[in-house]
């Protein structure tokens, strides 16, 4: 479903994402791990066809991003960290209007706004403006405009971070459903207990490099972390996060903010 091959993002003298190469398929989750400036935000936005790469390729479907970026962003669900929301707009209406902009017929998007203002508790706030939602609310509706379309790619940028236990509860099993009928996920988060408990596949990131992509049993052993035997527990990602970014750092210095981050 998605297939990234040396992807590079440069602004100015700054090397935001290099060499990025990774392959996520039909129904598979990817959870990008690292601190701010790992360039996580970055792949995302050359994933979704937002930015254009300085290097390397996109496709979507089979679709090249660089040919028909159009048609990528169609197959793409884009969920930014900042929701972007139009604050003069009932969360109705808004939302109709991006499924206008997705061509999805009015009976079908009326449909489906309306069960999925029900599934994040949203139904009696539908028609207010968005301008007096809190947070966390902007934040339920950012990922419905982002899925509306039934996008074949969804690329969530820390998606539950501002949501309380319930409604991010509520998040991922809406997500994870979305994912049993086929949707490819690629999700960027700072929350471990989330990143193991998602994903197949997790990308460790530092300095606009993947440093490690694999899956639970890959990163331990790259990590070459061992069982700690005295509790006979394996380690955890937070551990393997750690050892994996520790080991590129050019500084404790830089360990201690990754410790924090």
């Amino acid at each position: 479903m998605l297939e990234v091959e040396g992807l590079a993002k440069r602004y100015g003298d700054v090397l935001a994402l290099q060499d990025l190469t990774v392959n996520v398929e039909e129904g598979q989750c990817l959870v990008l791990l690292g601190r701010n400036g790992a360039g996580k935000t970055t792949a995302l936005r050359c994933m979704a066809g937002v930015l254009l790469p300085t290097a390397g390729s996109v496709k979507v479907d089979g679709i090249d991003a660089g040919d028909d970026p159009a048609a990528v962003r169609a197959r793409v669900g884009l969920m930014p960290e900042v929701p972007g929301l139009y604050e003069r707009m009932s969360a109705r209406a808004y939302l109709d209007h991006f499924g206008a902009i997705y061509d999805i017929e009015p009976s079908v998007r009326r449909r489906r706004i309306d069960d999925l203002l029900e599934i994040f508790e949203l139904t009696d706030a539908g028609d207010r403006w968005l301008g007096t939602f809190s947070k966390g609310m902007r934040q339920k509706v950012a990922l419905i405009r982002a899925t509306l379309h039934r996008p074949r790619l969804v690329l969530a940028d820390e998606p539950t971070s501002a949501l309380d236990p319930d409604s991010a509860r509520r998040a991922w099993i809406y997500l994870q459903d979305l994912q049993k009928e086929g949707c490819a996920l690629v999700i960027c988060t700072h929350s471990m207990e989330e990143a193991e408990h998602l994903s197949g596949q997790i990308g460790i990131m530092s300095a606009g490099r993947a440093l490690a992509i694999g899956d639970m049993i890959e990163l331990r052993r790259r990590s070459g972390l061992k069982t700690r035997q005295e509790v006979r527990e394996l380690p955890t990602l937070q551990d393997i996060y750690l050892a994996i970014v520790g080991n590129h750092l050019e500084s404790p210095h830089e360990l201690a903010e990754t410790r924090t981050a």
